[in-house]
């Protein structure tokens, strides 16, 4: 870890942000040999030591695909569990769709990993490159932008000079507040309870995914006998729920997915977080770029979040190395305009289908079931239009980065 020295130090591309996206974009940019200086809140021993929360998130085919083309797949397959197919249940009509990756070619649909695992494991390969520098804790609190130049003041006075800097500073972005981006922003009266389950039957490989009126809730293989738990509730009823005893809690999920689960066991505390959606109007400025929560937030449904992060990460680092190998200023504004207009289409796509199927799913009233029902149905039915609904939720299909095509950076 470096000593943030008084002055202007010079750190060529700057990320703010040590979770998730900002340390995979860290990683992607060292593989093609730019070196990169990381800003991060918390000392890299807490995130070692994080506990184990629950918490969990599916990494679609098209993102282990990044992962393929960087030669880092083989220090994740171990904490990853393959899912194979997604078995979705509209529970107010009865209506069923199932994916099966084979149906389209892939091994797995996804992988089911824990959050905490897999910040682990990037901080881990990241604190062990040369080329990264890992500054922490400390957080931004100025942003002077100049021609050539980003001067980022911290919170202790330090000052580094940087050709571009990126937000990977999530939803309360500093950075995007710094660089004046405007957001919009939204509130569903929902809250997600996540919590982790062991279970005496196998899971098959394979997600079950329960649409219902209230919100989806979907459980997550993580490893032969566990399995994430998203629950999303209306606000009050998230409340009670997990005010409960694990017993009582337990109960109420069974009734939700109208199944038996045996001698299941609930691992880590329940957490409840409440649902909210965010879209930056921009997704770079000058000297700036926004990448995973800091340019959009997503709602759950279909668990699509941290999949479009990762399009984020492989595109703007497409556009920074293919800027630096042309001798081009990767900072500067041809490169950032690429970027803002090459992942905006992408994200407001995913944000639009995911607040539109939430909002479907979310009543009981005739037309909308009628939609629904026939909807699943022409999916189920009608095979090139549901190759293109996985392939599309898998990150398989549209204008994808070079890496997730699984090419060269």
């Amino acid at each position: 870890m470096a000593e943030v020295q008084s002055g202007a130090d010079l750190a060529p591309i700057l990320i703010v942000g040590g979770g998730h996206a900002g340390l995979l974009l860290a990683l992607t940019l060292d593989h093609a040999g730019l070196p990169v200086t990381v800003i991060e809140a918390q000392p890299p021993e807490t995130i070692l030591a994080a506990p184990f929360d629950g918490r969990a998130l599916a990494l679609m085919s098209g993102s282990k695909r990044v992962l393929d083309s960087l030669g880092l797949w083989p220090r994740f397959e171990d904490i990853a569990e393959p899912v194979r197919g997604v078995r979705v249940r509209d529970q107010a009509t009865g209506a069923t769709v199932t994916y099966d990756a084979a149906e389209v070619g892939e091994p797995a649909f996804a992988y089911g990993i824990t959050n905490r695992a897999l910040h682990r494991r990037l901080l881990e390969l990241a604190l062990a490159r040369a080329g990264i520098t890992f500054v922490a804790p400390t957080h931004v609190t100025g942003l002077e932008r100049r021609a050539d130049a980003v001067v980022a003041t911290l919170a202790n006075g330090a000052q580094l000079t940087a050709g571009l800097m990126v937000g990977a500073d999530g939803r309360g972005s500093a950075v995007r507040a710094l660089a004046r981006i405007d957001t919009r922003r939204w509130s569903y009266p929902q809250t997600a309870i996540t919590f982790a389950l062991r279970l005496e039957r196998p899971h098959d490989h394979c997600v079950h995914e329960f649409l219902r009126p209230a919100g989806p809730l979907a459980l997550l293989p993580l490893g032969p006998d566990l399995c994430s738990v998203t629950w999303v509730e209306t606000r009050a009823v998230a409340d009670q729920l997990l005010a409960s005893d694990p017993a009582t809690l337990l109960l109420e999920l069974q009734d939700r997915i109208e199944r038996d689960l045996g001698a299941a066991e609930l691992c880590g505390r329940p957490a409840g977080y409440p649902l909210s959606g965010l879209q930056a109007a921009r997704y770079a400025a000058p000297r700036v770029a926004l990448v995973g929560d800091a340019a959009h937030g997503l709602h759950p449904i279909h668990a699509q979040g941290f999949n479009l992060a990762v399009r984020d990460v492989a595109a703007l680092a497409e556009v920074v190395v293919d800027s630096a190998r042309a001798g081009a200023d990767p900072g500067g504004a041809e490169a950032l305009l690429r970027y803002d207009r090459w992942r905006r289409g992408d994200a407001q796509l995913m944000v639009g289908l995911t607040d539109g199927l939430n909002r479907l799913f979310s009543t009981n009233l005739p037309a909308a079931k009628l939609v629904r029902s026939l909807g699943l149905a022409a999916i189920e039915r009608l095979e090139p239009l549901k190759q293109l609904a996985m392939r599309r939720g898998m990150g398989l299909q549209g204008d994808l980065p070079r890496l997730a095509r699984g090419e060269r950076l």
